[in-house]
């Protein structure tokens, strides 16, 4: 990233960090409208008028939002007040467990009761003296009601804020999507309105949905955690159902606090491992079965990409961050499909493969890590067929290493090393078949045209021929010292002459002419796989000029050509 770059990022950061009081409540109220437009919709189809569905959707959410809160609100306030006596129960708990002698784990809990001691003075755990507590005379109504009032005006202001831009955002959301695209620009009328119908369709679709999944996910906690005993159920059910937007660890920073409250209470380990149990049993349903089955297997961004933007967005707008984290992600990602300027951002946040699977394998290869470029065309085989992978994988990675060898980017022996490599790997692949020595097998003479690379590929056709025919077909292979003279004394009915671009090309046609002067009958056919449309037709106009019947640019063609000349 260069300096202009990293100073265009901090600029970013920074104006999202200082207008953090306008740019919050208008992400919410976006979010928010993206969740009550299919329930206003669906009573819009229904003859409702405009006003009346979307007055209907928000009295609901604003109902609910309003009971959950007063609830959690009292439920909050009760435990802060019980903290000091689930702190001294735990301690007691730990405490009982040190002395029933319980090897490790009695070593453990004294390491916490020594470290519960030496943190009570700074946790008010001990029973401090007296403060000296000063009172004034006299205290007015108004301060009497900003002092209990106070603290609850800032996220009253917040919600309603969010509800009546919502409320607008819904009873205007064609207009808004027409100014939208007005202020991009007519000349990018088409490019907009493909970003914005993915944008949509992803969020109403992805992000919608996992919205209404976490909140079923929360409910059920709520329920068993009630069912359990668990104090403020209602209250972890909702961190849970929040804490679920932050992918892989959300889940279990949610069962900690709860799981801590059951030890804390409770007894015996009984509630404890209850409530463990029912996160984790709650949580792989969810995942395994629910998301996948509704959401399908693939949300367009990375499990990663949204992991760290939770982090970023949480540290940088707190608890409002984490919520939006995940619909921001999917909208930056969509963009970078569709703007070529921004597909960093696609890159950076797509749930694509970072490389393509025939660069990944030459990568692997080059970097001597020949055991992940294994594993990889192992897999691409048990996928598809080992003659797919071999075509669409490992012969494009020997194309671009002979691009790199031609510009000079590797050496010949670093091209050396791969090829050796990489048939290593082919002979893995190779099924385990007898060779086929009946009187009616083909016999095929396979010429490498120059390099050790052209003598792989008459390997991979070996390998693919086998996997055709379950018997490993006769091939010669032969270099272009031996070949002219081994070809005229043997005098065979079919040739393959193997030539990887752009190296084996001449070559190749010299060989043609002169198999040709000498085999007037023999089926002559060049294996030249060639990346370009036109450089390959251009090639093979070449090739037949110089007397060859038949051009394969494939393994699976130069299989065809081979056992049905013609």
């Amino acid at each position: 990233m260069n300096l202009g770059r990293a100073g265009e990022l901090a600029i970013l950061v920074a104006v999202l960090a200082l207008g953090k009081p306008v740019l919050v409540p208008v992400a919410l109220a976006f979010y928010l409208a993206f969740v009550l437009t299919p329930p206003s919709n669906w009573l819009e189809r229904f003859g409702v008028p405009r006003f009346l569905s979307v007055a209907a959707v928000v009295g609901t959410a604003l109902t609910v939002v309003g009971v959950l809160g007063a609830v959690l609100v009292t439920q909050a306030a009760d435990l802060n007040r019980q903290m000091k006596t689930y702190a001294w129960q735990m301690g007691q708990k730990l405490s009982g467990l040190r002395a029933g002698k319980l090897g490790a784990l009695g070593d453990l809990s004294g390491a916490f009761s020594e470290l519960g001691r030496a943190l009570d003075p700074a946790l008010g755990l001990t029973t401090p003296a007296a403060p000296v507590r000063l009172v004034a005379g006299s205290e007015s109504t108004y301060q009497r009601f900003e002092e209990a009032l106070g603290p609850l005006l800032q996220p009253l202001g917040l919600v309603a804020i969010v509800f009546v831009l919502a409320i607008f955002m819904l009873g205007h959301r064609e207009d808004l999507r027409g100014r939208l695209i007005q202020l991009v620009g007519p000349e990018n009328l088409t490019v907009t309105t493909r970003t914005m119908a993915e944008a949509v369709n992803r969020v109403g679709r992805v992000l919608l949905t996992q919205a209404y999944i976490n909140a079923g996910f929360g409910a059920i906690l709520s329920v068993g955690l009630y069912v359990i005993g668990i104090p403020y159920a209602l209250l972890w059910g909702v961190i849970a159902a929040l804490l679920r937007f932050v992918p892989l660890l959300g889940a279990l920073i949610a069962a900690l606090l709860p799981t801590l409250v059951a030890f804390a209470v409770f007894p015996g380990w009984r509630a404890t491992l209850l409530t463990l149990g029912l996160f984790m049993i709650v949580e792989t349903i969810v995942a395994n079965f629910i998301e996948p089955m509704v959401l399908g297997k693939r949300t367009g961004v990375s499990a990663l990409a949204l992991l760290v933007s939770a982090l970023f967005w949480t540290w940088l707008w707190g608890p409002a961050g984490l919520v939006l984290a995940t619909p921001i992600t999917v909208c930056a990602a969509v963009v970078g499909r569709h703007v070529p300027e921004l597909a960093f951002l696609s890159i950076a946040l797509g749930d694509e493969a970072g490389l393509n699977a025939e660069v990944n394998f030459y990568q692997r290869t080059l970097a001597k890590v020949t055991k992940d470029a294994y594993r990889l065309a192992k897999r691409l085989a048990g996928e598809t067929s080992l003659a797919q992978t071999l075509d669409e994988v490992v012969v494009p990675a020997l194309g671009l290493m002979a691009h790199d060898l031609n510009v000079q980017a590797i050496t010949q022996s670093d091209a050396d090393r791969v090829v050796a490599d990489v048939s290593e790997i082919v002979g893995r692949l190779r099924p385990r078949i007898t060779q086929d020595t009946s009187a009616g097998a083909p016999r095929i003479l396979g010429i490498a045209a120059e390099s050790n690379a052209d003598s792989l590929l008459l390997q991979m056709l070996q390998v693919t021929l086998a996997e055709q025919f379950r018997r490993l077909l006769p091939l010669a292979e032969l270099n272009r010292a031996t070949a002219l003279a081994t070809a005229i004394d043997a005098a065979p009915s079919l040739v393959c002459i193997a030539a990887l671009p752009p190296s084996g090309n001449v070559n190749a046609r010299f060989l043609c002419r002169r198999l040709r002067a000498a085999l007037p009958q023999a089926y002559i056919l060049v294996l030249m796989p060639e990346a370009e449309a036109n450089r390959s037709k251009e090639a093979a106009a070449r090739l037949r000029e110089a007397g060859a019947n038949g051009i394969a640019s494939n393994l699976r063609e130069a299989t065809r050509l081979l056992l049905q000349p013609g």
